[in-house]
């Protein structure tokens, strides 16, 4: 995973250099911020946001005029809890799990993630180098390695356990399109707040591939779950 993220990291700076000067602008800088399913501006929702969704990166910027490019590469760590229903007409039994009659099941998948995106935009400036606003958009390739799934009842006396990840049909390599606004601030410090629509749906066409769990369980409502949130990030860039 460190690897994979210098191999970009260093990717980034290169393809930026290569199109330094010639009247283009380099901007190159880190990046920290936060991954959200809804927006706050309320002070403990943000400080909740970075403590439970901190998201890391570098962020490289190619501007000619008022146009740019701005490749990305972030690492952050996601935790999503899926409730599905159960068909079980009596006390089952699975592992350490006792799940009674009619009751639901909330897996929660943990995983680490790497997001490449590329965005293409346009920037105005409002008050001179002091303020200036971008509007963008690009794709985005999502790669996620799962740490750690747990899964509990959904009613009465919740008992955690965790399973094994291949258990879930999960996909490892994800598209999607991001789109939003930016601010520069003093020209070096940026703040980005951008929408991840995701194109590739979370679980693959077995979704649960473990048999034992998937006699009792049904996945009709997330065969089709996608990963859609805000990602907002302040960045600095260094040149």
């Amino acid at each position: 995973m460190k690897k994979n993220f210098l191999l970009m990291a260093a990717a980034l700076i290169l393809s930026g250099s290569v199109f330094a000067g010639g009247g283009f602008d380099l901007s190159i800088g880190p990046k920290v911020g936060y991954q959200t399913a809804k927006l706050s501006y309320q002070r403990n929702d943000i400080k909740a946001g970075f403590a439970n969704h901190f998201a890391l990166g570098l962020f490289g910027r190619v501007e000619m005029g008022g146009f740019y490019v701005q490749p990305e590469a972030l690492w952050f760590k996601t935790s999503n809890t899926f409730i599905l229903n159960t068909n079980v007409q009596q006390d089952v039994v699975i592992g350490d799990i006792t799940i009674p009659s009619g009751a639901g099941v909330d897996f929660t998948l943990n995983a680490m993630n790497i997001q490449v995106p590329v965005f293409l935009g346009y920037k105005l400036d409002i008050i001179g180098n002091l303020l200036a606003v971008r509007a963008q958009v690009g794709p985005t390739l999502n790669f996620t390695i799962p740490q750690k799934t747990l899964v509990s009842q959904a009613v009465g006396e919740a008992t955690q356990a965790e399973i094994s990840n291949e258990s879930f049909d999960t996909k490892s390599i994800a598209f999607g399109l991001q789109g939003g606004i930016g601010f520069d601030v003093l020209k070096n410090i940026t703040l980005d707040i951008n929408y991840n629509f995701g194109i590739t749906k979370v679980f693959g066409a077995n979704i649960i591939n473990n048999t034992e769990w998937g006699q009792y369980i049904d996945t009709n409502n997330i065969s089709d779950a996608h990963t859609n949130m805000f990602m907002v990030t302040l960045g600095f860039k260094f040149l």
